[in-house]
C-alpha cells in the first residue's frame, strides 16, 4: 500500500512512523524526540546537521532530538521506509547517554538488516497493543553496542552565536503567539536580512520555518488529546484551521485528521503481514 501512517504508544514517549512510495515531507524539519530510521527500499539524498550523505537501502540512522535534517528520495515510487520517535530522556536513558551524536549504519547485510525489519515489527507490535518497549529498546541498544565501530557518525551542529542562540531560545518560549521579523530582529540587534541570513547558517532553517516547525511539534502533542482541529490551531498559533492543516502536512506528510487516526490504530494494523518484508516473519527473534 503507497501511503504514509502512523502509530504511538500510550505513554506517548514512542511514535512509529511508515511510508511507502511516498514523499513524506517537503520540509526542512526537526523532532523532539530521537529518530531511529530504517530504509528498506529506495535511496535518497539526505542533509543531516549541514552534511550531506546519499543513502540507499539496507540503512539505519539515527538522528540526535533537534537535529535539523531533510530527506529527498530520488524516486518516491520506489522508496520505503519505517521511523520510531522515541522520547530523548527516554532514549538517553537506554543508551547509557554513550550516542549524542547522529550515526549512520549502511550497506547492513542481509542477517542484520531482517533484524532491524522484526525489531521494528515487534515494536510496532508492542506500541498496538499496550505492551512495555523495554525489551525492544534493550535490543536495539545492544545492536548499536555490537556494531558501533561499524557507523559513520553524523556532525554535531554547531554552537549558535550568542545572538542566534539568544533568538532562538526566544522563539523556543513564545513559539504559541504572534512573532515578527521586525521583533526578533530587535531582539538580535542586528537587520532583518542579517539575522535570516546568520539564523539560516546556525539553525539550518530560517526563523520563520524554524517557527512553524516547533507549531507543528506542539500540534502533534495536542492532536493525541480531545481538542478540536481548530481549537489545536488556535492554540498552537496558526492563523486559522485551513493555514494550520496545510502546514501540518508540509511537515508530517498527512493531514492532521489523518495523523490523529493513525495513533489510535488497531492490533490488526500491527500484526497485518508487509508484503514487502524481506525478513518475512511477524515474530521476534
Amino acid at each position: 500500500m503507497d501511503d504514509i501512517r502512523y502509530l504511538s504508544d500510550a505513554d506517548q514517549t514512542i511514535e512509529i512512523k511508515k511510508c511507502s512510495n511516498r514523499l513524506h515531507t517537503s520540509r526542512t524539519h526537526f523532532h523532539d524526540e530521537v529518530s531511529i530510521g530504517l530504509i528498506e527500499r529506495g535511496s535518497c539524498l539526505a542533509e543531516i546537521g549541514g552534511q550531506s550523505f546519499h543513502l540507499t537501502d539496507r540503512t539505519l540512522l539515527i538522528i540526535p532530538a533537534g537535529s535539523v535534517h531533510h530527506c529527498l528520495p530520488l524516486n518516491s515510487n520506489n522508496w520505503q521506509f519505517r521511523m520510531a520517535y522515541v522520547n530523548k530522556i527516554r532514549f538517553g536513558r537506554m543508551c547509557d547517554g554513550r550516542i549524542k551524536a547522529g550515526i549512520i549504519y549502511d550497506d547492513l547485510n542481509q542477517s542484520k538488516f531482517s533484524y532491524l525489519i522484526r525489531w521494528f515489527r515487534y515494536l510496532e507490535i508492542n506500541l498496538t497493543v499496550g505492551n512495555e518497549e523495554s525489551e525492544s529498546l534493550a535490543a536495539l541498544s545492544n545492536f548499536i553496542d555490537l556494531y558501533q565501530r561499524n557507523f559513520k557518525k553524523q556532525p554535531i551542529q554547531r554552537p549558535d552565536s550568542e545572538k542566534i542562540d539568544k533568538t532562538r531560545q526566544y522563539l523556543n518560549r513564545n513559539y504559541r503567539t504572534a512573532i515578527t521579523i521586525d521583533e526578533l530582529s530587535e531582539l538580535a540587534g542586528m537587520d532583518k536580512y542579517s539575522l535570516i541570513r546568520r539564523f539560516h547558517e546556525r539553525v539550518g532553517m530560517t526563523p520563520q520555518k524554524y517557527l512553524i516547525n516547533l507549531r507543528i511539534n506542539f500540534a502533534k502533542k495536542l492532536l493525541r488529546s480531545r481538542k478540536t482541529i481548530a481549537d489545536i490551531a488556535a492554540e498552537c498559533g496558526f492563523y486559522d484551521q485551513s493555514h494550520f492543516t496545510k502546514s501540518f502536512k508540509a511537515y508530517a506528510g498527512v493531514t492532521p485528521i489523518i495523523y490523529r487516526r493513525g495513533l489510535l490504530g488497531t492490533i490488526s494494523s500491527a500484526i497485518e503481514k508487509d508484503k514487502n518484508d524481506p525478513a518475512g516473519s511477524t515474530g521476534w527473534i
